[in-house]
């Protein structure tokens, strides 16, 4: 097939799902974009179990991508049984998020005691006694961490869940907003979104407390998937300014997220040094590797100004569209 038939076949693609969306309501809109994350979750769920690479980060963030979206866009449907989604859903973002935080702290470790080697020259035994502590010990707790999570998908509460998102796909409890046109009611909804992680990413700095911290950073996350729900397959409502707000949420995401890496991580590091010492063995190089982690996490947080700027920035020219 040649270059011109390939475009046409594109164009004719983009015009039907168009032509398609132009009869969605609000309502249904949002259920399309929902049916396309529950069935990335079915293709996610067997590799996490498996433990492939990667596999429960990955259901992970599409199991917050579900909750997101049902938070942002929750008006169009009855209350409760949006919560009873997001809330059935929250339990397995738990159990994925113990895993994945055992994940991070290896990495975020691995990345820590390299740079120890090739920086600092630290002895070798230093070396190999931080690392049982802190990687070895650690990929233990993983593979314990992971046997729970299979066990935990094997209860019927998991099956439970899956039918609570499945009954909501069937027959959903609609509002009178889900009636309305999807472009004007998603981007009213959108709109709200942005408006709420602006105002949570402006009340933190370098001297917030953990919690603002963390509501900022959820803020940053669900508007960053309410965005993207309505600009990627199988919804295409909105284009640049729509995927520049998903971009500006996300990058508040990730420097508090990274921040909040380097924190819990400082933090492990010490309980492992206060261990280390319990049993004998120096801390000092324990205590020089987690103040070189909060130095790093202090890092993240000079670029807040700059990622919370480019937040408003999105925010005005979505509301001026």
């Amino acid at each position: 097939m040649g270059d011109a038939e390939d475009e046409r076949e594109d164009a004719g693609g983009a015009a039907s799902q168009a032509s398609e969306l132009a009869w969605m309501d609000a309502g249904e809109t949002v259920l399309a974009a929902v049916r396309a994350i529950g069935a990335r979750l079915e293709e996610l769920e067997p590799a996490a179990l498996d433990d492939e690479p990667d596999a429960v980060h990955q259901l992970r963030t599409h199991v917050r991508r579900l909750r997101s979206v049902l938070a942002a866009y929750a008006p169009l449907f009855d209350a409760g049984v949006v919560q009873a989604v997001r809330r059935s859903f929250r339990e397995l973002g738990h159990e994925l998020g113990t895993v994945r935080d055992i994940e991070v702290r290896v990495q975020v470790a691995e990345e820590a005691l390299q740079l120890a080697i090739d920086e600092w020259g630290l002895d070798s035994d230093d070396i190999a006694s931080m690392r049982a502590r802190l990687v070895d010990d650690e990929v233990v707790a993983h593979r314990l961490a992971h046997a729970r999570l299979v066990e935990r998908q094997r209860m019927p509460r998991a099956a439970a869940r899956r039918e609570v998102l499945a009954a909501f796909l069937e027959d959903p409890a609609r509002t009178p907003l889900a009636d309305e046109p999807a472009r004007d009611e998603l981007g009213r909804l959108l709109g709200r979104e942005a408006k709420r992680a602006v105002r949570r990413a402006r009340r933190v700095d370098a001297a917030s407390a953990t919690d603002r911290l963390h509501d900022a950073r959820k803020a940053g996350r669900r508007l960053r998937y309410a965005a993207e729900a309505v600009v990627e397959e199988p919804v295409a409502l909105f284009g640049d300014r729509a995927n520049a707000l998903a971009e500006a949420g996300e990058a508040v995401h990730d420097v508090l997220g990274d921040h909040r890496d380097e924190v819990l991580f400082a933090e492990h590091v010490r309980r492992a040094g206060a261990h280390a010492a319990h049993d004998g063995e120096p801390m000092d190089a324990y205590e020089r590797l987690a103040e070189a982690a909060d130095l790093r996490a202090a890092d993240r947080l000079d670029h807040l100004t700059k990622v919370v700027h480019d937040l408003e920035h999105a925010a005005k020219e979505w509301s001026s569209r």
